[in-house]
């Protein structure tokens, strides 16, 4: 679980950090040892004033590494020390239990440049204590391999917290707080903040040589809606790409699984539409340093059967559209390589043909423009 905020680089080192990000490089692994970090927040809870927060931060990381050698992604543990006071008021809503996220605002000082991460960290359901008293929190989550180009000293930063949490009462059932967020700010300011510090040495891996493509899988679910035909049909599948860093560019191999949809036909007759897709070729695309994600399709699209009122009135295994219909995609929100994201976008549906004797009725009430494909794709390997 990971949430990535790419601010503050410069285009420069631009490679070696999405190769950070995706978890890859050359040379072997860097052995790790134990790290921690002590930290004081100060957090505005609802239903109660300012409140403080003690966080321990652990990690397991290298203390040198060399050039073109990884820090393989790894794993993050903060156990957080939680005020009577808070528990109190949870407790005051009908809480019995606390569960969330906590996500830190991470920088990474390299020698290419910061680089900023929102890590987050999965906070389990947790018994609030009765009678109210002190109690701890304890997350986890993961942090994205890295890989450096550069000699030098890197340091690793916990700047912030943000907790979005929701409380619960005997029944499971959320309390009238919702799931909410908490901004924690350090107090004070001035204290540490590094939890670790590697030293990058000089090593035999060219700093000019590109990573490897990544090969990356998602799955797929989403629907499409059919402008013509007044109705949607929902969207399965995944999608295997091969992603090249250097480039900020992509190929992929498209499968949408058969799916069904709703549609109207004349303003009021209700038409069930069996309906396939056969990509024609690599889905190709790019993705920047910002998380922006683009991608374009082409696919024809079958419709293996069609019914009105539970009649079969055409389709069948050669009824499809004469022309495959292009499909062009983008990220709503930034999309990240190892959890995935948002993508929407809108078509054209070309004419069909082999339908049968109302190819020409079918063909009208579901050709045309601004037909539209929303798709939330899964991270899978």
């Amino acid at each position: 679980m990971l949430r990535l905020r790419a601010t503050g680089w410069r285009a420069a080192p631009a490679v070696v950090l999405l190769a950070g990000l995706i978890g890859f490089a050359s040379g072997r692994p860097a052995a790790a040892d134990p790290v921690s970090l002590t930290q004081t927040y100060k957090c505005v809870f609802p239903i109660m004033e300012e409140d403080p927060l003690t966080v321990v931060v652990e990690a397991d990381l290298p203390a040198r590494v060399k050039v073109g050698e990884q820090i393989p992604a790894f794993r993050v543990t903060s156990v957080s020390k939680v005020s009577k006071a808070a528990a109190t008021a949870l407790r005051t809503v009908g809480g019995t239990t606390l569960e969330g996220v906590a996500t830190a605002d991470v920088t990474v000082h390299m020698p290419e440049g910061p680089l900023n991460i929102g890590l987050d960290n999965t906070i389990p359901k947790t018994p609030l204590p009765q009678p109210p008293a002190d109690f701890e929190v304890t997350a986890t989550g993961q942090a994205p391999a890295l890989t450096f180009r550069q000699p030098g000293s890197v340091k690793i930063d916990v700047n912030s917290l943000l907790l979005t949490m929701t409380p619960r009462d005997a029944t499971g059932a959320k309390t009238s707080l919702d799931t909410f967020e908490t901004e924690c700010t350090l107090d004070p300011a001035d204290q540490n903040k590094t939890l670790h510090t590697v030293q990058v040495e000089p090593g035999t891996t060219d700093p000019t040589d590109p990573p490897d493509p990544v090969q990356l899988s998602f799955g797929i679910k989403g629907s499409s809606y059919i402008k013509a035909a007044k109705g949607s049909a929902p969207l399965t599948g995944g999608i295997d790409t091969r992603y090249d860093p250097d480039k900020g560019t992509f190929d992929a191999d498209l499968g949408l699984d058969p799916t069904r949809g709703q549609f109207t036909f004349l303003g009021f007759l209700p038409v069930t539409a069996d309906i396939a897709y056969e990509e024609t070729g690599k889905t190709t695309g790019t993705l920047d340093t910002a998380g922006s994600l683009t991608s374009h399709s082409e696919m024809y699209v079958q419709l293996t059967g069609v019914s009105a009122l539970g009649l079969p009135i055409g389709g069948g295994p050669n009824c499809g559209t004469v022309e495959p219909a292009k499909v062009d995609l983008a990220s709503e929100g930034r999309f990240q390589p190892y959890k995935g994201g948002k993508l929407k976008g809108t078509y054209t549906l070309p004419g069909l043909k082999d339908c049968g004797g109302f190819n020409d009725m079918i063909s009208t009430f579901t050709a045309g423009p601004g037909n539209t494909m929303d798709m939330d794709l899964t991270y899978e390997k």
